[in-house]
């Protein structure tokens, strides 16, 4: 079993599951993720919900500690849920299954989810695509990052340049992203581990392998 903050590797008997929600590779925003998270985000929303339920009490009739104690129950309330359903993490989760001989690729979110089967006959490769993805506009980078200096903040990761490397399925008709790390060696062991997990079971299906 392999794991870190990006993925999760796991091989048990026959079937070898591989879960991120890292698969896409973008630029980051302004906000850092340490500052603004989806926690942050989810505890807003619940309070924002709570403030307008206090609100339609005062506007509709008299403030009375019930109406209090109700305003707080739709801050408990909100603040999960909205965690789940509103802010709630995408991720893919790919599982190689060497007894039925198939590979499906699962897209987990609250709405929406999705899921393909194919067989694992018609995986034709597993490769590296590394992406580079340049800052889009230097002049405004610079403004920012002057402005940040003089308030004494430095914003992690602003302005430079991204690389990515995708961990890509090429199957006979379609291809998918089941990784996206800016980490090579993390893309390089993930294939490693995938490839030899097909070699074996080629071979132990009397297969030569491609």
């Amino acid at each position: 079993m392999n794991e870190n903050s990006i993925y999760t590797l796991k091989e048990n008997g026959d079937i070898v599951t591989l879960k991120t929600a890292s698969f896409r590779a973008e630029r980051g925003s302004v906000l850092h993720s340490g500052i603004f998270n989806r926690e942050l985000a989810s505890s807003f929303l619940a309070a924002t919900a709570a403030v307008t339920v206090l609100i339609l009490f005062a506007v509709f009739s008299e403030l009375h500690l019930v109406s209090y104690v109700i305003v707080l129950v739709v801050f408990i309330v909100v603040l999960p849920l909205s965690r789940i359903y509103v802010f709630g993490e995408t991720y893919i989760e790919t599982v190689f299954d060497r007894g039925s001989k198939t590979v499906s690729v699962h897209l987990k979110r609250a709405v929406g989810s999705r899921k393909i089967k194919k067989s694992m006959d018609s995986l034709r490769d597993i490769t590296i695509d590394h992406i580079r993805i340049e800052p889009e506009n230097p002049d405004g980078i610079a403004i920012v990052e002057k402005i940040a200096l003089q308030h004494g903040t430095v914003i992690p990761g602003f302005g430079e340049v991204k690389e990515f490397y995708n961990v890509d399925l090429k199957f006979e008709d379609a291809g998918y992203t089941v990784l996206s790390t800016s980490s090579e060696d993390d893309a390089r062991a993930v294939v490693e581990t995938l490839k030899k997990y097909i070699e074996d079971s080629l071979q132990q299906a009397g297969k030569p392998a491609s």
